[in-house]
């Protein structure tokens, strides 16, 4: 603090040859105002710009980093933090809502953005977005599309929970935004369309992906079963197919150094009981490799990237055959369940 006053003083002296000024903040130069402002916080910069038409430019002219912020619209409540402890801020109505959610995102560069957002016309994005990481939470097709239309490019994580029965997303729409397409990581919870992890791979081969770039979907029971989302993409890419293992399949691009890995998360031996598949989650990963990769290289621990987007209900230190067991309480008994190797009677498998 000391360090900064010596500062605000020297840059008082430079500014004038005669540097007496009274203490009153109307006095002050704006280069002293703007050094101060950069100092407040959320609250009192809120204050300050609703003293003078001035001083609310100046306010407006600085951004302000956020470690995250929550947008829950449902309820009418903005939650910001940029240390501890966070605040909360309520409002009366969704006018009062949107403009003050449009101030913040105009004003605010995030770690981390959340949004909880289920009225079509209440949320009206204006602003861009700044956010290094941003989920959303049983939002509506609309509000995601509209926020990540806003959203800068320099995104490095997209996260989507459908869950509450919001699944009618459009992924044409949602695919033709540039930052979803060039996101080094993004997944969805609870995933419907099962023509995703095609039409994602899809666009990594047309705008030529960085290795390393990955999508992520978790299916429940309620979605379509497991092996509409491994048919729909064998079938559409049949002639790029590399390898297939029954656990995953490599497929090659336009770019001869890089090759696509789908791999599916869990096994189940059921005997080729379509029924009970219908009942199980799975999880689906999409990762651009080099092509030069080996099949021994790869990372056959997948409750590394399964808990990444299920943190809930499984841990990155579980083995498979724990993740299984322990999260699935309808299988009932350890042969049932297939770890690693696959298993040449189950029709699931053969479809890869």
């Amino acid at each position: 603090m000391a360090s900064t006053l010596e500062n605000l003083s020297i840059m008082t002296e430079n500014l004038s040859m005669d540097p007496i000024y009274e203490t009153n903040w109307c006095d002050m130069p704006e280069e002293i105002k703007l050094e101060c402002i950069k100092k407040m916080g959320i609250k009192e910069r809120l204050s300050m710009r609703c003293t003078a038409k001035a001083e609310k430019s100046f306010v407006d002219s600085q951004k302000f980093k956020f470690l995250w912020g929550q947008f829950h619209m449902s309820h009418f409540q903005l939650n910001l933090s940029w240390r501890e402890p966070y605040i909360v801020k309520p409002f009366r109505n969704s006018i009062e809502a949107v403009e003050m959610t449009n101030y913040i995102l105009k004003i605010g560069v995030f770690e981390s953005a959340s949004f909880y957002h289920r009225d079509l016309e209440a949320m009206n994005f204006t602003e861009p977005i700044s956010a290094k990481f941003i989920n959303f939470e049983s939002c509506e097709n609309k509000t995601v599309v509209d926020a990540l239309r806003k959203l800068k490019d320099d995104v490095k994580s997209i996260e989507i929970n459908a869950e509450g029965g919001i699944n009618d997303y459009d992924f044409n729409e949602i695919l033709a935004i540039s930052h979803v397409q060039n996101v080094p990581y993004w997944h969805i919870a609870d995933c419907y369309q099962a023509d995703s992890l095609q039409k994602v791979a899809q666009i990594w081969i047309d705008v030529n992906s960085k290795i390393g770039t990955t999508f992520q979907v978790s299916r429940t029971w309620q979605g379509p079963r497991p092996s509409e989302f491994q048919r729909i993409f064998l079938e559409h890419f049949t002639d790029y197919i590399v390898s297939n293992t029954g656990k995953g399949v490599r497929i090659r691009t336009n770019n001869p150094d890089r090759h696509i890995l789908l791999e599916r998360g869990l096994d189940y031996n059921e005997d080729g009981d379509d029924e009970a598949e219908e009942s199980y989650d799975q999880f689906y990963r999409l990762i651009v490799i080099s092509a030069e990769m080996k099949e021994s290289e790869y990372d056959n621990k997948c409750n590394k990237w399964i808990c990444k987007i299920d943190y809930e209900n499984f841990s990155e230190n579980d083995d498979e055959q724990n993740i299984i067991n322990g999260n699935h309480e309808n299988i009932q008994n350890d042969d049932q369940v297939e770890n690693r190797e696959r298993n040449p009677d189950d029709e699931d498998d053969d479809d890869w």
